[in-house]
């Protein structure tokens, strides 16, 4: 007997049905990796725009006695109400002209399938040019007191909106960046 005639007659097939579950499982998990990173990256960046936009407003809104209404497309009603800085009135005797708002963003965690997600942020308002309401106030405006939050998240109804505000710490130590050296650069003269 011939050896071609004593194999099985169904092991091509066999091989070639492995190899395409194979091929579309492969292809299945490469989709599903994509649409998490695609989902995550847009996630992260909703994130980062709603937060950076939201805090900055929020500060415009405390140093120049604004209306809290707006601070609702950043910001969840019940943060709103609950904020301590933004009802306090602490800049209600002054008349802010200018301030430099200045933030880092030290890292963003958010899963693809989580409809919450958190940012550790640093504010610090180093220069507040202001001037008294009145002559029986002092001239030196409240100095703004630099945080470390850790803001939390959450979506709802489609849009990312800051829930609440972790203080993590006050005052954070400001990284230093080196001053470049030109002596160093070449074709000096």
């Amino acid at each position: 007997m011939d050896k071609s005639e004593n194999r099985n007659p169904l092991g091509k097939a066999r091989r070639s049905i492995w190899f395409l579950l194979r091929a579309v499982l492969i292809i299945s998990l490469l989709l599903g990796v994509a649409y998490a990173v695609f989902t995550e990256s847009m996630y992260i960046s909703n994130m980062y725009i709603v937060t950076t936009e939201g805090m900055k407003l929020r500060a415009e809104t405390i140093l120049k006695n604004g209306s809290p209404v707006e601070l609702e497309q950043f910001f969840t009603n019940k943060f709103i109400a609950s904020d301590e800085l933004l009802n306090s009135g602490a800049y209600l005797d002054y008349a802010v002209d200018t301030y430099d708002y200045r933030y880092d963003i030290k890292g963003i965690s958010v899963f693809p399938w989580s409809s919450a997600g958190s940012i550790t942020y640093v504010e610090r308002i180093p220069i507040i040019n202001a001037s008294p309401i009145s002559d029986e106030i002092s001239a030196t405006v409240t100095p703004w007191v630099s945080m470390l939050y850790k803001i939390n998240l959450i979506k709802k109804d489609g849009r990312w909106l800051i829930d609440s505000l972790d203080v993590v710490q006050e005052n954070p130590a400001e990284e230093v960046r080196p001053t470049p050296d030109y002596s160093q650069l070449e074709g000096k003269e």
